[in-house]
Formats: structure tokens, C-alpha cells, sequence
């Protein structure tokens, strides 16, 4: 009988320690004395550290909630630490400061494989601003100090994030082609801007185009492949640097010379990023520069740049191609005709011969092909 009695009031103690509250009101209370209230009802002791004259007041009203599961939502949603030793519960009134607290503190050193030190140190001061964590000296390592829970949550989180980052391979080609013949693959140009297309239309062009580079049609002016991390810009430069001289005065007053260069040609910036269902979002800036002349001024001669970019976020499946075109380009042919045997003699070849200059229109078409790797 008296095992029962005792077996019976052991069965009250467990159960009174995790009662649910099946409602908790308090208006405009103050924090401590809220804390208090419960804790005694979940028969906790409560050790208070810090001036609590100057902790504010909240109301609470909650449902279907046990008392520590209140007690730990009320503190947390007010800025304050708390920690449970046995039947003690630790509250400091002053707002996440580790250092001020009447809590022990914990150390761990974390070794990361992917994720540099400094930048996950920098996301925890952002997301967990109660703990302080140290980029080690040695090797690429984290040391956190704070809570036991707190160092729990962290690890989940650095398990979570401390991953590789995948690649992606981005596949181009830069086509030209004449502009009789550019009209076959659809693209309004609608004065020389640039049209992104992908889907189904980018499968048709695609395969126009290869027809015309079939037929000799259309020409390759570069095919580069360039891999990235994702969320990392890549750039694929294809051009030439154009040298012109600049004036400047040394210390004797003399004039000289030095040699600066300008780039001209074919720029993409990329910048993919990888999503779900293996969808590629894509950013993406081309931009095509030539010279446009060559003018003449009292420090020099200097060449004009003319440039037309644009930008666009296309959204594309793994190993999707995305085409941009629309761009038309004046360039100057010289077409020479000359007089059989007389025409291939120097010097007097120049009286047996025809130069004519013909301007001809080509387009320039960008086809982009991200892959994951």
C-alpha cells in the first residue's frame, strides 16, 4: 500500500511539472513577475540576473501550450536568455549579451570544408546574434561560444550550409550572319536591340542556324566555355584591345608619350543560379563595341567607341540554350576585280584593277547553354 502512495505522488510530481496550460492571460504585466507566475506553477525555482526596475511589460495569451514552452516564448520574443539546470531556471534581464550573463559559457571549434570562416561568421552575427564566433587561426575553422543550446542550433545550421556549391558550365557561341540570310531565323530586329528568346522558338532558331552554318551560310566567330560557381558572375570577353597613344608632361616639362588600350568586340556577363526541379535562373548582359572612328584632336588621335548592351533574367531547364539576337552590324567589303596577267604584276597592278567598297549588314546572334556540373 505504501508503494503506492509513494509510486501515486511521484506520478503527481511528473505530471504537474509538464501540466499544458490550456490558457494563459496576462495584460500589460511585467515580464518578471509573468516568468515567476509560471514557473511556480511549473514548479521551477527562478534565479533572475541583471536590473530588472528596467525590464518592460507584455501581454500574453496563449492556448493549448505547456508552461515551458510559454515561459521560453515569452523570453525569447523579448530579447531576453534564459537556461534550465535541473529545476533551476536561469533568466538574465540583459538582452542577448553572453558576456553579462549568469550563464557558463561553452566553446567549440568547428572545422568547415566548403564555407569560408569569416563569411559564416559574418551570417551568425546577422542570425544568431546571442552567440560569438571567431574565425580560427589555423586552417579554415569557426569557434563559437555561447549556450549549450545555442552551440546545438549552431552545429545543425553549419551541418546545413557547409556544403558544396555546385557549378555550372556555360556553353556560347557567337554566330554572324548576313543579313539575307538572318531573316530566316525569325528575330524581329526592331532597330538593332537586342531579343532574348528561349523555349521552344530558341529550339527553332536553333536549329535554323545550324542549317546556315551546314550551308556555309553563317560564321563562328567564337565558341568559348566558361565555368562558374553558382551565384558567381562569369565573363567571356572575345575582342581585341585597341592601343592609341595619350600625351603627359614628366618633370622636365617635356611632353611624352604612353600607350593606353581600349577593349572593342563581344562581352556576356552571366551570372547563373541554380533553383529547383534543375531550372537554371540566368542573368544576363551582353555587349558588342567597335570602333567608330578615329578622332583627330590637338593631344592626339583617339578612337570613338560605340557600344550597345543590354540586360535580361531568363529562367531556363539544364541544358537549355537561350538566343539572343536581334543586333544588326554595318561592316565594309572590298570586293577587287582585276584584268587577267597585267592585274597580278606589282605596282602596275594598281592600273589593272577595281576596287569597289560594298557595305554589308550582318547580325550577330548569341546562343547560351548553361549546364550543371
Amino acid at each position: 500500500m505504501l508503494k503506492k502512495i509513494i509510486l501515486g505522488m511521484i506520478l503527481m510530481l511528473i505530471l504537474g511539472s509538464i501540466v499544458t496550460a490550456e490558457e494563459i492571460n496576462f495584460e500589460d504585466a511585467n515580464i518578471m513577475d509573468v516568468i515567476s507566475i509560471l514557473a511556480k506553477r511549473a514548479h521551477l525555482d527562478v534565479v533572475i540576473s541583471g536590473d530588472q526596475t528596467l525590464v518592460k511589460k507584455t501581454s500574453v495569451h496563449l492556448k493549448n501550450t505547456t508552461i515551458e514552452q510559454a515561459i521560453e516564448c515569452i523570453l525569447k520574443t523579448n530579447g531576453f536568455t534564459s537556461q534550465r539546470t535541473g529545476n533551476v531556471l536561469l533568466v538574465s534581464a540583459l538582452p542577448q549579451d553572453i558576456l553579462q550573463t549568469a550563464f557558463q559559457g561553452v566553446s567549440k571549434a568547428f572545422k568547415l570544408k566548403y564555407l569560408t570562416a569569416e563569411r559564416l561568421s559574418a551570417l551568425f552575427t546577422k542570425l544568431m546574434p546571442s552567440i560569438i564566433s571567431t574565425p580560427g587561426e589555423r586552417a579554415n575553422s569557426l569557434i563559437i561560444r555561447g549556450k549549450e543550446s545555442e552551440l546545438k542550433e549552431a552545429s545543425a545550421l553549419i551541418e546545413d550550409l557547409d556544403k558544396p556549391t555546385p557549378q555550372i558550365l556555360i556553353s556560347s557561341k557567337v554566330l554572324e550572319i548576313a543579313e539575307a540570310d538572318s531573316i530566316r531565323i525569325g528575330i524581329d530586329h526592331n532597330g538593332g536591340i537586342f531579343k532574348f528568346i528561349n523555349g521552344k522558338r530558341a529550339e527553332d532558331i536553333t536549329s535554323t542556324v545550324s542549317a546556315l552554318l551546314g550551308n556555309g551560310k553563317a560564321n563562328v566567330v567564337a565558341s568559348p566555355r566558361v565555368a562558374t560557381l553558382d551565384n558567381h558572375e562569369a565573363i567571356i570577353n572575345i575582342g581585341k584591345r585597341v592601343p592609341y597613344a595619350v600625351p603627359y608632361s614628366d618633370s622636365s616639362n617635356s611632353t611624352k608619350w604612353r600607350i593606353d588600350f581600349i577593349d572593342a568586340g563581344v562581352k556576356l556577363k552571366i551570372i547563373p543560379q541554380l533553383g529547383e526541379d534543375n531550372y537554371i535562373t540566368t542573368f544576363i548582359q551582353p555587349e558588342i563595341s567597335s570602333i567608330s572612328e578615329w578622332r583627330v584632336t590637338p593631344a592626339g588621335e583617339f578612337p570613338v567607341i560605340s557600344t550597345r548592351n543590354a540586360s535580361s533574367t531568363i529562367r531556363v531547364k539544364n541544358g537549355e540554350t537561350i538566343v539572343i539576337g536581334g543586333l544588326m552590324l554595318d561592316s565594309d567589303r572590298v570586293n577587287t576585280s582585276r584584268i587577267p596577267i597585267l592585274g597580278q604584276f606589282p605596282i602596275i597592278n594598281l592600273f589593272f584593277q577595281n576596287r569597289v567598297v560594298e557595305q554589308e549588314k550582318t547580325e550577330i546572334v548569341f546562343m547560351i547553354t548553361p549546364y550543371v556540373i
